[in-house]
């Protein structure tokens, strides 16, 4: 009973230091808002030009990339679930590739695509194509679509593919039409799976920085997150306006987090399982289904990534596309030790590999102490809601409400302006998706080889190392390595929390954008991408062996 206590007390504490990390930032800049304006100031900032505007940007993005990621991912979902092209597993993984691209790299390559004297207007310098719409709303809403529709995707093409097929064949046969067919059955079997999409991608559009502050300030188009970077690290400093600017979007981000767990406890309609998909064979429809997906791939791969291969083998920018102005030299100076690229590819790989570690083993005891029967019911859910808290926090919001934290409240660590902040962001920032892939392994988990395991072996350590680790590696393994990409390209956080002197992959990436010298940073854009998918494919494979060996 004392050792019962003991092992109870010891989750406390650790449930308390984690409240203390991940809410008591929050807290603070909440507090920082409303206890240090007057009510009438506070008024007068909330309606100042700088914040409506931002705002109004920022509802303006989220609304349109719902929309676009809407319009794209639904016909691109019963494409690979309906037609011939679903049985290519490797298109599948082929359309997830926007999304595994740092959006501001893709930004970037879409400027460097369509701007004057860009790419195409050197490719077809006699062409009288206009892409000047594009540099404007419309475009950076098409940029943001491009990326997050694999999001939108993946539910969809989830949901269609357990749809009961049932229902629509029964409708059929009572000579029901298409479209009643469509309005009466199966759009509202999918409306709460396309109201998880659209919750999942406004959420996610607020809290992008990268592709606002590359494409959008280059149409003048800020945002909540561009704005609160500004007011901290550009002058004159408007420390004030960018707490409140943070708060405004904490505010939205909470909301629409909650609504988005309210969705999820909503009583889903039972789908089919291990049912044969009805694949329409007719040529027409292959061949349609083959236009639009590769009209989509050309777009949201193409561009981007043609561009920011050409612009990193560029000598002069200026020179365009000319003989002899090509060069690897870029890509060479990746390989210098006392480069500054390469001393930023060591310092992200240094930090990816401490935080997806430090993530992993957190992430780890989260999940146990949210799923095991031994602690009672509301303490397992504090630990949930802990784990799945950062998840709402936008990038540049957790940034912001740790500089409050370690500066005012926590001022005698002596933490601020260290390195050690920035990592307890980024482990904050990755704890989510940790805690979901632990947590999924651990409710799969067969009790019966533990109980096997205690009455055959009397060694905890053989058991750790025997069953529960070969069991939960896939786990540990996406974990780590979703984690260690993540660490790599999060652009926000390391501009605002990065010691003075300190680079990685993404603010030497940023600044060489910002300073104009595309072929250095574009070069390790290009390394930054194939690294991602070495990691991504290495994973893969050992999941592979696993699945193999399991079998």
């Amino acid at each position: 009973m004392t050792k019962h206590r003991s092992w109870t007390g010891l989750v406390i504490i650790f449930a308390l230091l984690l409240a203390l990390i991940i809410a008591g930032p929050l807290v603070a800049l909440i507090g920082q808002t409303l206890l240090g304006s007057h009510p009438a100031e506070l008024i007068h900032r909330l309606s100042t030009p700088t914040i409506l505007t931002s705002l109004g940007h920022s509802l303006m993005l989220g609304l349109g990339t719902i929309i676009g990621t809407t319009v794209i991912a639904t016909p691109l979902a019963f494409i690979m679930t309906r037609t011939k092209l679903a049985q290519y597993m490797w298109l599948h993984w082929l359309l997830l590739v926007p999304f595994m691209t740092p959006p501001y790299i893709n930004a970037m390559g879409w400027i460097y695509f369509f701007q004057p004297h860009g790419l195409l207007a050197q490719v077809f310098p006699s062409s009288s194509l206009n892409f000047k719409g594009l540099f404007s709303p419309f475009g950076i809403i098409l940029i943001m679509s491009l990326h997050l529709y694999p999001f939108a995707y993946l539910l969809l093409r989830n949901a269609l593919a357990q749809f009961n097929q049932r229902w629509t064949q029964a409708a059929f046969v009572h000579g029901v039409s298409r479209i009643r067919t469509l309005t009466r059955i199966t759009l509202p079997i999918l409306l709460v799976p396309y109201l998880a999409m659209w919750v999942l991608v406004f959420t996610k559009t607020l809290a992008e920085f990268g592709t606002p502050a590359t494409f959008g300030r280059t149409i003048h188009f800020e945002v909540l997150t561009t704005t609160i970077q500004k007011d901290l690290s550009q002058w004159p400093l408007d420390f004030k306006g960018g707490v409140l600017a943070g708060t405004i979007l904490l505010s939205l981000a909470l909301f629409a987090w909650v609504a988005q767990q309210l969705l999820l406890k909503q009583p889903k309609i039972q789908m089919a399982h291990n049912q044969h998909p009805v694949i329409n064979h007719r040529w027409t429809v292959t061949l349609a289904a083959t236009l639009i997906v590769g009209t989509l791939l050309l777009v949201a791969i193409g561009i981007p990534y043609v561009s920011i291969i050409f612009q990193s083998l560029l000598k002069q920018r200026s020179a365009g596309l000319t003989i002899g102005n090509w060069t690897a030299e870029h890509y060479l100076a990746l390989l210098r030790f006392d480069s500054p690229a390469f001393k930023a590819l060591v310092n992200t790989f240094g930090l990816a590999i401490v935080i997806s570690i430090a993530n992993l083993i957190i992430g780890t005891l989260i999940s146990v102490a949210s799923t095991t029967k031994r602690l009672p019911k509301s303490l397992r859910k504090i630990f949930h809601l802990l784990g799945s808290l950062p998840l709402a926090i936008p990038n540049v919001v957790l940034a912001l409400s740790l500089m409050i934290f370690f500066s005012q409240l926590l001022a005698f660590t002596k933490l601020y302006g260290t390195i050690s902040v920035l990592i307890i962001a980024d482990i904050m920032l990755f704890l989510p998706t940790t805690v979901q892939y632990m947590t999924t392994a651990l409710q799969e988990f067969n009790d019966n080889f533990l109980n096997s395991a205690r009455i055959f072996e009397t060694s905890p350590n053989r058991i750790i190392f025997k069953i529960i680790i070969p069991v939960l590696m896939p786990a540990l393994v996406n974990s780590f390595a979703m984690s260690f990409i993540a660490t790599s390209r999060e652009l926000v956080v390391a501009l605002l929390l990065l010691p003075s002197g300190m680079t990685t992959i993404s603010s030497f990436i940023y600044q060489a954008f910002e300073q104009g010298d595309a072929s250095q940073g574009m070069a390790l854009a290009v390394i930054t991408v194939m690294i991602t998918f070495i990691i991504l494919l290495i994973s893969n494979s050992l999941l592979d062996k696993q699945l193999k060996t399991d079998h």
